[in-house]
């Protein structure tokens, strides 16, 4: 490290050594040009020194060669090159494409410009649910179905599923954004929320023109399906007590939307024939996801359509087998 410091010193010594010498060159060579053209000038010339002065000036100017200029604007260029300190970039945020996943700063409300163009680093943690001593995990629940409350379940799916999309398209609005272009800006980005539907929330899609998601998975059975769709609902409800929202957030918008998970697995529990809820396993989520709460509002909207789509489906094969036998 020494070394190569005083190697730049001695180059930055060198160069300025040389800097000097040519401007001594320049200013003998102006002299003795002034000089002999006073010799050559006649006697009887008198001019004010205001107008001697600016004639000298500019007689300076055009004196230099545009070679000289050349010159000194590398020996210019490299000294300052050679001076700049080591291991530093120039405009580090832009330089190192950081301004695509971090925040722009001094604005009121962190915006992400860019965001479809690089997805930022995610951070896995786990995503801690309520045990409550007692119950059966959520994957050996044993049901008693009521086919007979399909219909309301579905109903209640639907309704809180329509809701909770216009909840979140008011609340982009007041933000002064909407929900297509908010979709577009995270594509790259996934808040992977664990529970049994993951894999089916990522099978859901945007549809633009419609400016809704849609879905078109397969089903089972009610047994078979109530058990992700109560462990879900529960996760979901974790995943809002861990996000930080803003007064005005919270309160006009996403404050309902623990109610609809209520509202939901009060049906789902009275679908499968169940008095209390099921203990969840514990669950993780990126907590490197840019933008918490709109991943959580993406995240309840896809789990409801799933939901919603199930229920859809039981219904029809359910009146399909009734109607058989």
């Amino acid at each position: 490290m020494l070394p190569l410091l005083l190697l730049r010193l001695l180059l930055l010594l060198l160069l300025l050594l040389l800097l000097l010498l040519l401007l001594k060159c320049e200013s003998a060579e102006l002299l003795s040009s002034e000089r002999l053209q006073q010799q050559s000038a006649p006697a009887t010339k008198v001019s004010c020194p205001q107008e001697h002065s600016k004639t000298a000036v500019c007689a300076s100017f055009v004196r230099i060669s545009v070679s000289k200029c050349w010159l000194l604007g590398i020996l210019l260029l490299l000294t300052v090159a050679i001076s700049w300190p080591a291991e530093t970039v120039a405009a580090p945020r832009r330089a190192r494409g950081v301004d695509l996943i971090l925040p722009h700063r001094h604005h009121p409300r962190p915006l992400h410009h860019h965001q479809h163009i690089r997805s930022a680093k995610s951070n896995i943690v786990p995503l801690r649910t309520n045990q409550t001593q007692g119950r059966d995990s959520c994957g050996a629940i044993r049901m008693t179905t009521n086919i007979s409350h399909l219909q309301l379940a579905h109903e209640v799916a639907s309704n809180t599923r329509e809701a909770v999309l216009c909840l979140t398209k008011e609340w982009l609005r007041s933000q002064q954004h909407n929900l297509s272009g908010e979709i577009q800006a995270y594509s790259k980005h996934s808040m992977a929320v664990k529970h049994p539907l993951q894999s089916e929330v990522e099978k859901v899609s945007f549809q633009k023109e419609l400016d809704d998601f849609v879905y078109d998975g397969k089903v089972t059975t009610v047994e078979e399906e109530m058990p992700a769709i109560i462990e879900s609902l529960l996760v979901l409800e974790h995943l809002y007590e861990i996000i930080e929202f803003d007064h005005m957030s919270w309160n006009c918008y996403f404050n309902s939307f623990v109610s609809f998970f209520h509202h939901n697995m009060h049906e789902a529990l009275k679908l499968a024939g169940l008095n209390d809820a099921c203990n969840p396993r514990t669950s993780e989520y990126n907590a490197h996801y840019i933008h918490p709460v709109f991943g959580a509002a993406v995240e309840t909207i896809k789990v409801l359509t799933i939901i919603e789509h199930k229920y859809a489906q039981l219904i029809h094969l359910y009146s399909q087998s009734a109607g058989q036998s």
